[in-house]
């Protein structure tokens, strides 16, 4: 492009688009939330971008291979495949290396579905397009382009082929058309996308978050700004500064609009142009770039392999890292499952290292700086990418050993300066305070009965009979409780009783105009206090079976269990499977309760199981010298948050279980109230209410207003 073509343009449209953005982020500044409704700005010029990318991939994939002749196509084949293998492996070695930046902390986690459930990944129909069109309406990238290939690759040997090819290329230079058409607005989408973000999302978000956050910023610029241009240079007959310069449009659309799809148009002509601007550009330069820009689109990139720090994070997170022996199977494992894009293989990535999936809603927190910064790394990757490997192919490789050296000599350096720098800084700002023990342990119930609390002794009267009506004559409600059963009952850091199972009673309690009396057991002695009527019910996540339902009345279930073991954390993976637990030698299991040791060793014969007077027993001295504690894994999550050494394994096949409150034995009535009031509370909602509470760990608290200019510092609304 002549200069005075250049002059001609104005203000270039990075210029442009950055002028939009910081247009976007003060008025999101300025008017907080009430910014929301710009967002729509935002997805209508995504979908703007969006309606011609996928054709023009399509027909890109088809006119660029099937322009080619076998031997080449072989040659660009082969050459593509061994620089994106490279890319992957520079992408895993920042991955690994990253979590060194983590500073040292200890925690645990509550309960997640995710340590039973796991997430499948259809690859048959991500990759084989069985309708090319439904892939195409679905938009299933990588099925459309598998089919394009295929496509692409039988035309090349269709004789007569010239007439579609010319057809093929008018297509797909219509389509650049509508694209760069579309581009041009792109700094009115960007304001929309900017104000938006900046108006909604709040700084608390990122500040339990800033270990992931900074690593991965400084990761992705430092590959974006410094490794991959300068790699490329040493391979490439293109300078450091051109390939910057050339790339700027694209890695500022990318950035801003956090959309790499988009940016595919933009990196051709931009990759095409400097080919041109080199003069070594050529028929076969242009169909390699046409090629290689929309097939590695559809390869994990560097920047969506970057995202898999957040597994790594998220086990440091909950106090449970991966170990280095997993990172092999973690990286095949990560690269596989992000064909199928980060939001399909994070929750997986979770779920198969065992760290709750859950916490992927935090990553989801940090969406924007997420997609910013990895589009942004996608971006050069890509640009990078398809200069090495068509130079490669067309023979224009220029390396130079020793400028190679220098400069990884010099980017080892940087790297450790980063690392080390990140390290410390983080080990200043992140708070050592154990969030999910503060959840655990400060939990209140809002607006609690009236209840006295007093332990199991011969003054509490036994004699009247726990029916419905004489509990509302008494005017209190009797309930066994036991204060080591977390999270269903135990004392909170100001000594209050609280619990799932104690907010429950609450809520009978007032629905029934009474008050609470609270009167501790023991597992030894419970079902005999039970017989003589010293409660009107029983809590502690009770789980029902044959042998207690003889002694007692259970209420209708109120929460599924999953049967599961705590160990040590380093001695998590020896336990994932109840045969291979029995099957070990010298294998000690602790349990509470006499007959749940019986119904162990029914189900685990060859294993010595020890029966413990408390689960505290198990973390604290322990002097039965107990390899694992059989638990639920909702109760022994609890537990690992006060013990954060230890983690929850549930192992294979799921042992299932129904959590209920027990009554006395013949006592229908108040049984039939319990069972109908849970039904009420369960369509409420109120049961899962508790559930988010004191299970999951969910907090309470509202989301505040985000701060903004016109109401915090002008006060023109409230």
């Amino acid at each position: 492009m002549s200069a005075q073509e250049k002059e001609k343009r104005g203000i270039s449209l990075s210029t442009q688009i950055l002028i939009g953005l910081t247009l976007g982020l003060f008025v999101g500044l300025f008017l907080g939330e009430k910014a929301s409704p710009l967002a729509i700005v935002g997805r209508a010029y995504i979908g703007l971008i969006q309606m011609s990318i996928l054709p023009y991939m399509v027909v890109a994939l088809m006119l660029g291979i099937g322009s080619l002749s076998y031997g080449k196509a072989r040659n660009l084949a082969i050459t593509g495949g061994i620089v994106l293998v490279a890319s992957w492996f520079l992408a895993f070695t920042f991955v690994f290396l990253l979590p060194l930046a983590f500073p040292s902390i200890e925690a645990g986690s509550f309960y997640s579905p995710s340590l039973v459930e796991v997430a499948e990944v259809d690859f048959i129909d991500l990759y084989i397009p069985v309708n090319p069109f439904s892939s195409l309406a679905r938009t299933v990238v990588p099925a459309a382009a598998v089919f394009s290939i295929a496509f692409g690759v039988a035309l090349i040997g269709v004789e007569k082929k010239q007439s579609l090819l010319d057809i093929l290329a008018a297509t797909s230079r219509t389509l650049t058309r509508i694209a760069m058409m579309v581009v041009k607005v792109t700094p009115i989408g960007v304001f929309g996308i900017a104000a938006n973000a900046a108006g909604t999302m709040t700084i608390e978000e990122f500040g339990r978050l800033q270990t992931y956050i900074i690593p991965f910023i400084a990761a992705t610029l430092l590959l974006t700004f410094w490794v991959l241009p300068g790699l490329t240079a040493a391979l490439t007959p293109f300078s450091y500064r051109e390939i910057l310069k050339s790339a700027r449009d694209a890695l500022t659309t990318g950035f801003v609009t956090g959309n790499l799809f988009i940016t595919l148009p933009m990196l051709v002509e931009s990759a095409k142009e400097l080919f041109e601007d080199r003069q070594i550009k050529s028929d076969d330069t242009d169909n390699y770039v046409e090629v290689l820009v929309p097939t590695s689109f559809n390869f994990p990139n560097v920047g969506k392999l970057l995202t898999l720090l957040f597994v790594l994070f998220a086990g440091w997170f909950v106090g449970k890292r991966i170990a280095l022996t997993a990172y092999p199977g973690f990286a095949v494992l990560g690269l596989f499952t992000l064909f199928g894009g980060v939001d399909l293989a994070l929750p997986f990535l979770l779920d198969q290292m065992q760290i709750p999936s859950d916490i992927y809603q935090l990553y989801v927190v940090t969406g924007v700086a997420n997609s910013w910064f990895a589009t942004l790394l996608a971006v050069m990757n890509l640009f990078a990418f398809t200069l090495v490997a068509a130079c490669a192919a067309t023979g224009a490789v220029r390396v130079n050993w020793s400028r190679i050296f220098r400069f990884a000599i010099i980017s080892l350096g940087i790297f450790a300066v980063v690392i080390l720098g990140t390290r410390f800084m983080l080990s200043e700002m992140v708070s050592k305070e154990d969030i999910q023990r503060r959840t655990l342990m400060q939990s209140e119930i809002k607006d609690a009965q009236k209840s006295d609390i007093k332990k199991t002794d011969s003054k509490v009267a036994g004699t009247q009979k726990s029916y419905l009506n004489s509990i509302i004559k008494r005017g209190r409600l009797r309930v066994g409780y036991n204060p080591e059963n977390l999270p269903f009952s135990y004392h909170n850091d100001n000594g209050d009783l609280v619990g799932f199972d104690v907010e429950l009673m609450n809520e009978l309690a007032r629905e029934l105009g009474v008050e609470l009396e609270f009167i501790q057991w023991t597992y030894e002695t419970l079902f005999k206090e039970l017989e003589q009527n010293k409660f009107d019910v029983v809590i502690g996540g009770m789980i029902a079976n044959s042998e207690r339902l003889t002694k007692a009345n259970f209420s209708e279930p109120y929460m599924n269990m999953t049967g599961a073991v705590v160990v040590e954390d380093y001695r998590r993976h020896e336990f994932k499977n109840w045969r291979s637990i029995d099957e070990k030698l010298n294998i000690r299991l602790g349990v509470i309760g006499e007959k749940r040791a019986e119904a162990v060793e029914r189900i685990l014969p060859n294993t010595d199981v020890v029966l413990l007077e408390t689960y505290r027993e198990f973390f604290t001295e322990n002097p039965k010298g107990v390899d694992a504690l059989v638990i639920s894994a909702e109760a022994g999550s609890a537990w690992t948050i006060i013990y954060p050494s230890y983690s929850v394994v549930v192992p294979e096949p799921h042992i299932k279980a129904h959590a209920g409150l027990v009554m006395p034995l013949g006592d229908s009535d108040f049984g039939d109230f319990v069972d109908d009031w849970l039904k009420v509370k369960k369509t409420s909602g109120f049961i899962d209410k508790l559930y988010d509470k004191w299970i999951l760990g969910k907090s309470e608290e509202q989301k505040k207003l985000r701060w903004s200019i016109g109401r915090d510092v002008l006060g023109l609304w409230k």
